[in-house]
């Protein structure tokens, strides 16, 4: 006689499977969710308030000052005289308002506000240019120490303390001398050798004023 609790075989399989299936359920249910983990936070930038580096752009160097001649206290043909020049060479004539060359040391001191003559032949028109600075201690030895190196000494143009210089640019010869507080530069086609300025420097350092 059957039991009251017996199933048909059949029933007892789909029963099992169910209870396998609420099973896988909730086992899956019962699972833990991974924990979000929340976003990481940006780094920090380094601030920007730092104290920035001084210039160290250099200034602009100060304009040496233009040496000035001062007054030199005579005339060209005072400096030089009518008969000074005749008796070097009669057919020489003073020029009115006659320039140096800028790069000769008469369009130095012409620069300086000094004083500047010019006689011109009248054959062949070749020019003498005789310029005349005054200046302070510093400057004429500044001036005295280039000629040294630029140019050679020449003793006939006068005793110490007067110094004398001579060389020869191109096709003109050119003369300096110091005495005193003066600078004389004397330049031509006319001189070729230190003897041929030197009676013209005597003229002009003669009639200097003390």
């Amino acid at each position: 006689m059957a039991s009251l609790l017996s199933f048909p075989r059949s029933s007892r399989s789909i029963a099992v499977i169910v209870a396998a299936s609420l099973g896988t359920v909730l086992f899956a249910g019962c699972t833990p969710e991974p924990s979000s983990t929340g976003s990481a936070s940006p780094t920090p930038k380094p601030s920007s308030s730092a104290t920035s580096e001084p210039s160290t752009t250099p200034s602009a160097d100060p304009t040496e000052t233009p040496v000035v001649s001062q007054p030199v206290g005579t005339t060209c043909d005072e400096l030089i005289t009518a008969d000074d020049m005749y008796n070097f060479n009669p057919n020489f004539s003073l020029v009115e308002d006659g320039a140096p060359k800028a790069d000769t040391k008469a369009g130095q001191i012409a620069g300086m506000g000094g004083l500047t003559c010019q006689w011109v032949n009248n054959t062949s028109k070749e020019t003498i240019d005789v310029a005349v600075a005054k200046l302070g201690d510093d400057e004429l030895t500044a001036l005295k120490n280039l000629a040294i190196t630029e140019s050679t000494p020449v003793p006939t143009y006068g005793a110490p303390p007067l110094e004398g210089y001579f060389t020869v640019i191109g096709s003109e010869g050119e003369a300096q001398i110091f005495t005193g507080s003066y600078w004389i530069a004397a330049r031509s086609v006319a001189f070729f050798e230190p003897g041929d300025a030197e009676q013209l420097a005597t003229a002009a350092i003669g009639h200097l004023p003390a």
